[in-house]
């Protein structure tokens, strides 16, 4: 005779029943802001090992790598919000007295590229010139930035600075180019594209950027021209891709987090 039916049968519908309750707990954890869940995770397991590292009295020497990280993780989270700079003015204010000028300069660096992520553009330009670590490769985002503020003699300088280290910069002649077309000198712009060209045949990127500098000019002829060279070199183009736009508003946060 079974007499533990009831029994079994209750256990059964009490497991069924935190099955249940952990599933939908698990469906709010990703349904539920914010959307990058890794970043997410990666800032609660940031955070508990401070917390340890904090309660053994450990913590000291590494507390603005903490914040530092801890910005990165907000910033990719929150990417509309202002915690992440925060953070940022916690890992400055945390920087230990003996740590180096350039340990302080790489903390500004790390902030401007945070203000630029998330749109913070007159923060970013200033964190980027007090950091005095502008790279070839900073040299674009940072005349744009002084485009945005209207600066443009300053903008054309960081331009011209990356030609003078590479004659065929693509990066430096989509910088003039721009400047010259915010400044309603689309005439200038083309020639600058013109050179481009001149100096880089071979280059697909120059000629669709060419061809959509003709197309807001009104020459469609001009536009379908360039369209059919730049897809000769090459086929799978993306003829909507944009250097500029992708230096003024990145879409990736490449920052890498340290180890403390």
């Amino acid at each position: 005779m079974i007499t533990n039916f009831k029994k079994q049968t209750r256990l059964d519908d009490t497991k069924v029943l935190i099955g249940v309750f952990i599933a939908f707990l698990i469906l709010v954890f990703f349904l539920a802001p914010p959307r990058d869940k890794l970043s997410q995770l990666c800032f609660w397991a940031n955070n508990t090992k401070f917390f340890i590292a904090k309660t053994l009295g450990n913590s000291k020497a590494t507390e603005y790598i903490f914040h530092r990280n801890n910005a990165i993780y907000l910033a990719k989270m929150y990417p509309n919000k202002n915690s992440a700079v925060k953070e940022m003015d916690k890992a400055i204010k945390a920087l230990p007295k003996a740590a180096s000028d350039n340990e302080l300069r790489m903390l500004y660096k790390d902030r401007a590229e945070i203000k630029l992520f998330i749109g913070d553009y007159k923060g970013a330009l200033n964190d980027y010139i007090n950091s005095d670590m502008i790279t070839f490769n900073d040299s674009l985002k940072v005349a744009l930035l002084f485009k945005v503020a209207g600066n443009y003699r300053e903008a054309l300088s960081y331009c011209n600075n990356m030609l003078n280290k590479d004659n065929s910069a693509y990066a430096g002649f989509a910088c003039i180019a721009d400047i010259y077309n915010t400044v309603n000198r689309p005439d200038v712009a083309l020639k600058v594209w013109d050179l481009a060209i001149d100096r880089n045949k071979n280059n697909p990127r120059a000629y669709v950027d060419r061809a959509m500098l003709k197309k807001s000019m009104g020459d469609m002829a001009g536009y379908n021209s360039d369209i059919k060279i730049a897809k000769e070199y090459s086929p799978t183009i993306d003829t909507e891709a944009s250097i500029i736009e992708d230096a003024l508003h990145p879409k990736m946060l490449t920052l890498e987090i340290r180890k403390s």
